[in-house]
């Protein structure tokens, strides 16, 4: 697809100019696209896309006359391949400060348009990616479900620019600007904090991705509580549903910065119905739902009451922990007398409960440990 009319303007070709045959060749290799020849001026790269494929010849020399005519070439193969203006593909291959996360919506109507609450949305869904993988990279260890987001993370999520809807289908665009230190590669201890968020995005999002498919072959949740430590969560799952709004189809793609490329296996990601719907289905459970197993829950009790065949209930608004990791949760327990006078207690003093005990089928019907605790000690985490 090109929006360059029949060929570029004098002042585009001197910015196709500029481009360097490396930006090319690391943006090829975060595509999926493989080097094949090494020629003396040109390099040969290939892409297998299900069962078609596509090839380019990128000129390796930019002193040879007609370089700016191959690169616009190579635009144009890019552009078709991917089926977006060819004005995307260059905006890319300039981006050299910002990793860039694009989600293109693929609605039916007139190009360009989308109904006003799938758009609303896509824009809310876009923000909640942004602040999980910004929390999720202040965690030591995953969290299914996270609460209330630290000051920290609000604040950087405020320096996130969102892009403008770009032509062709309805596309916008998250950026996270890098710092001079990392793209200098003068930091010394690691990426910075900017591209932590970045990366993470990306791992949620492939992980989520992954689980769905694996969902659908096993005809089970499971999937996504296992790659919990992958980047699996609700809120990335209620997000990526949001996207998605009436099952619409879309598309996620990972363009890093040229001056920092990131190697990190593929870069796009295309969400069908099935797989929004399966997505959907996963981010309520988590959400809502105790896997079967030991269940240890932290937090302030929110309320009594009464249940048949046990002496009381109380509901705790904590941190969860099981063998898939956290979640910050409201649970209901059924306690015995001396654990209900416990739970009492708690709730009376301002204080929080501990409980240990096993969950069946959601519930936790089995508490064998209950110990009241002072505020403060559920991990630290915002309820």
């Amino acid at each position: 697809m090109t929006d360059w009319g029949p060929g570029p303007s004098a002042e585009q070709m001197q910015v196709i100019q500029q481009l360097t045959p490396e930006a090319v060749h690391a943006f090829l290799t975060s595509e999926g696209w493989r080097p094949q020849v090494d020629e003396r001026e040109v390099d040969l790269w290939t892409l297998t896309d299900g069962g078609d494929e596509f090839e380019v010849l990128v000129p390796t020399d930019r002193r040879i006359r007609d370089f700016p005519l191959r690169m616009y070439q190579v635009l144009r193969t890019l552009a078709a391949v991917q089926d977006r203006p060819l004005s995307t593909v260059l905006s890319d291959l300039t981006n050299t400060g910002s990793d860039r996360m694009i989600f293109r919506l693929l609605p039916s109507g007139p190009p360009g348009t989308i109904p006003i609450f799938n758009g609303a949305d896509a824009v809310l869904g876009v923000r909640e990616l942004v602040m999980s993988a910004a929390y999720a990279s202040t965690l030591d260890r995953p969290l299914l479900v996270q609460g209330r987001r630290p000051q920290r993370v609000m604040n950087f999520v405020r320096g996130v620019r969102l892009g403008s809807p770009q032509t062709g289908s309805w596309v916008i665009a998250a950026e996270v600007a890098l710092p001079e230190a990392d793209l200098d590669h003068r930091s010394n201890g690691g990426p910075s904090f900017a591209r932590q968020v970045s990366l993470q995005m990306h791992r949620g999002v492939r992980a989520t991705f992954t689980a769905a498919g694996e969902a659908l072959r096993e005809d089970s949740i499971e999937p996504f509580r296992r790659r919990a430590r992958d980047g699996v969560s609700a809120n990335v799952c209620e997000a990526l549903a949001g996207l998605g709004r009436d099952d619409t189809p879309f598309e996620v793609r990972f363009a890093w910065a040229q001056r920092l490329p990131a190697r990190v296996g593929a870069a796009r990601f295309r969400f069908d119905p099935r797989v929004i719907r399966t997505i959907r289905s996963a981010g309520e459970e988590l959400r809502n739902a105790l896997p079967d197993g030991r269940v240890e829950i932290t937090g302030p009790v929110t309320r009594l009451s009464r249940e048949p065949g046990a002496a009381g209930a109380a509901t705790i608004a904590g941190v969860v922990q099981t063998r898939y990791g956290e979640a910050v949760q409201h649970v209901k327990v059924r306690l015995t007398p001396p654990q209900n006078q416990a739970a009492i207690e708690a709730y009376r003093n301002h204080r929080h409960l501990r409980i240990v005990g096993e969950a069946r089928q959601g519930k936790v019907e089995f508490v064998q440990e209950v110990e009241v605790v002072q505020a403060g000690n559920a991990e630290g985490h915002d309820l």
